[in-house]
């Protein structure tokens, strides 16, 4: 996306901010100085003590005018940050189930943090420059009616100096992208090695860690010194053409004097305006600078979320998951479903089948037989590639099979950092008796009762305070605290022992028609209790067999 789009954007995002953002740099960097440089012009030609007061005055006022206003742009570029980090994480929710992360929990981690940033600092620059192309502007004007020449003069090296930044952009780009690529390997380095200090610890591995951050380091601190000497010398270079200007009018003005045709107050208005214009040039290669790193870091962002639309990440519209209004599940079916890996041939090729209200159906098969692919498939985690899903007979897309239509437990669960409770509820109201029934079906009440806090006991970073079978069943509790319709289960009883399978299963079918399961098993715990089994094999959809003893007998 072009940068400049991406920064008018933003300023569509916050048009208040914005617009007080520019007359505040209009004010002190055009309406402030162009009277300053007026009476010091009346001052000098007429030497009265009116013009001292009048230049005083204006002097005071600028003085005084900053801290009186207030500086509006930190509230535009919390803003803009807010935003960018929101989408930024929408998308990634949204984006997930199709493709993971693209890049380590460090690294995404220091492009939501930095990259923002980054894109935000050129608001400032935008803004900063509309107030001093005016002043420019306005000053060219006044100073083209006292002298054209020494005008035309000045704004020569101006010129150049824009022209010198647009060509050296390139080197500006190269450098900042591997500045950051640099930054991130370093935090997601650091992301890494603290999720698995232990294997580290056990491994003897430490030393050769520490070694590596610290080439890491090393390499990051090359990087980013050569993006700042290269950056300093490009401002430095604007800067100093200004200067060349400056120098330049300060010898054909002292000559004109001498001539007759320039007075002094016309030399003090010049030099006055020089010392703004001087920083024009800056400010316009300040802006051509921020705009090629706007480039690498929007784009450092997109790239963590490949399937999101051109210019999602600066969209307008709030995020809203809304969860679509509950439609009872009679019969869901899916015809003729496939989808296939990028870059590979795995996946799942032409699936059909059908579950009806209150059966329980069971998929197993051998790993990477493609069960877990059909899962995701079906919840809309992976987008397929020919078929179509029906609820009740109508075909649904992505986002319909959330709760309450479905609730999902993955293979390995997923649990915060927060309490027991917090992660059954997911934000729920704290409904006591859901929560203690909930609690109860995922036969996970006798090990609450072992806990010092029950159900407000923290379970650490990944719930790594409770055993793996703890963990599966507090995922559990989560799914059946929804009240989906339909309950989907990926091998949730693997880290269980065979009493406490047998009983989770029990629980679970003792619902009978108040509940639609969707279970991916190779356990005869629950192959036993199923009203369906179906079998993958490659992909596809192989075997069916009725083994169960209850509900609707269908098979495949």
């Amino acid at each position: 996306m072009n940068p400049m789009l991406v920064l008018l954007k933003l300023v569509r995002f916050s048009p208040r901010y914005s617009i007080t953002c520019v007359v505040y740099a209009t004010l002190l960097l055009c309406v402030l100085p162009l009277p300053i440089g007026l009476g010091s012009q009346a001052y000098f030609d007429s030497l009265s003590l009116g013009a001292v007061g009048v230049l005083i005055a204006l002097q005071l006022v600028e003085t005084l005018v900053e801290p009186l206003l207030g500086n509006p742009w930190n509230s535009l570029q919390q803003k803009s940050h807010v935003l960018l980090q929101r989408n930024l994480f929408a998308e990634v929710l949204r984006g997930y189930g199709r493709h993971g992360l693209m890049v380590s929990v460090g690294e995404a981690i220091s492009r939501f943090r930095d990259d923002p940033r980054v894109i935000g600092d050129g608001l400032d620059a935008l803004c900063d420059l509309v107030g001093r192309t005016l002043f420019a502007v306005a000053a060219a004007i006044v100073m083209w009616g006292i002298s054209p020449l020494l005008t035309a003069v000045l704004g020569l090296p101006l010129l150049l100096s824009a022209w010198l930044s647009e060509a050296l952009g390139t080197r500006t780009l190269t450098y900042r992208t591997a500045s950051q690529a640099a930054t991130s390997r370093v935090t997601g380095f650091l992301g890494e090695v603290i999720g698995a200090h232990l294997a580290l610890k056990v491994g003897g591995a430490s030393a050769h860690a520490v070694a590596q951050l610290r080439e890491l380091g090393e390499a990051r601190r090359r990087m980013v010194v050569r993006d700042s000497v290269f950056d300093v010398l490009l401002d430095s270079s604007s800067v100093n053409l200004g200067h060349l200007g400056t120098g330049l009018v300060l010898l054909l003005g002292a000559r004109a004097i001498s001539d007759g045709t320039f007075s002094v107050g016309d030399f003090a208005l010049f030099v006055v305006y020089l010392d703004q214009l001087v920083w024009y040039p800056a400010e316009i290669a300040r802006l051509i600078s921020d705009l090629k790193r706007i480039q690498v870091s929007y784009s450092r962002m997109t790239s963590i979320v490949p399937s999101a639309p051109a210019g999602a990440l600066v969209a307008r519209e709030p995020f809203q998951e809304l969860s679509p209004s509950r439609q009872p599940l009679e019969k869901l079916e899916l015809r003729h479903v496939s989808y296939v890996y990028p870059n590979s041939a795995s996946g799942i090729t032409d699936v059909s089948l059908t579950l009806y209200r209150g059966t329980s159906t069971v998929i197993t098969g051998r790993i990477g037989s493609g069960k877990t692919t059909l899962l995701n498939v079906l919840l809309g985690l992976l987008p397929r590639t020919a078929g179509e899903i029906l609820w009740n007979g109508q075909p649904v897309e992505a986002g319909f099979l959330v709760p309450p239509h479905a609730a999902y437990t993955p293979q390995v669960p997923r649990l915060f950092s927060e309490t027991l409770r917090e992660n059954v509820l997911l934000g729920r109201p704290n409904d006591r008796e859901a929560v203690d029934g909930a609690v109860h079906a995922a036969v996970l009440e006798a090990d609450v009762a072992t806990l010092e806090h029950g159900l407000d006991a923290r379970v650490g970073p990944r719930g790594v305070k409770l055993s793996g079978g703890q963990v599966q069943r507090a995922a559990a509790a989560r799914m059946f605290l929804s009240g989906a319709e339909l309950l989907v289960l990926d091998d949730v009883s693997s880290a269980l022992d065979s009493d406490t399978e047998a009983e989770l299963w029990s629980r679970l079918f003792a619902r009978g028609r108040d509940i639609t399961c969707l279970v991916v098993s190779h356990r005869p715990a629950a192959l036993e209790r199923a009203d369906q089994v179906l079998v993958m094999d490659g992909g596809r959809l192989k075997i069916g067999r009725d083994v169960g003893s209850h509900g609707s007998r269908q098979l495949v």
